[in-house]
């Protein structure tokens, strides 16, 4: 039975550990795989960080964490979702879906307007992925040396600014 939870700085080095499995196929879909990806670069102390200062949840199957996801809130109305990344070994057995719905949630219950994250417009997979999430391509850019979609999830019907989100 998987389980979803908060982190802890405990969790750290696990959570490091499957982030870069999940993005090195991240990468592999790249055009080229000689462009960095962030989340491969990570340090553990970076980690420790975002797990004491924003919001991060872990999938575990017993005690083996199988799955994580990170979450900022950019403003009082946005979010932003990132180094979300599954086992390779466990996808599409519904760890991600239960990671993006306790996230999603969460922004629901802390009466977020909108979620955003960004992903590799040319991955059909993750595009599709987040499409059924009930997101939708804002954007694209191409700053990190790559087609990059900015997704957006709206939590809300009112207005809301998304401009953080572009910094990210």
């Amino acid at each position: 039975m998987i389980t979803i939870e908060k982190a802890s700085v405990a969790d750290a080095s696990e959570i490091l550990a499957i982030n870069k499995r999940s993005f090195l196929m991240y990468r592999d879909a790249l055009p080229d795989k000689n462009i960095p990806v962030a989340a491969l670069g990570e340090t553990e102390e970076e980690a420790r960080g975002d797990i004491e200062t924003n919001h991060v949840y872990v999938a575990r199957i017993q005690k083996k964490i199988i799955g994580s996801i990170r979450f900022a809130l950019l403003s009082s109305e946005l979010a932003y979702i990132y180094k979300f990344g599954v086992d390779p070994d466990v996808n599409n057995n519904g760890v991600g879906t239960d990671l993006i719905g306790r996230a999603i949630s969460d922004c629901a219950e802390l009466r977020i307007k909108a979620i955003a994250l960004h992903t590799n417009s040319k991955y059909y997979r993750l595009a599709r992925y987040y499409y059924g999430k009930g997101f939708y391509v804002h954007s694209t850019d191409a700053s990190k040396g790559y087609i990059r979609a900015l997704f957006v999830k709206e939590l809300s019907d009112q207005a809301y600014d998304l401009s953080p989100a572009f910094k990210h």
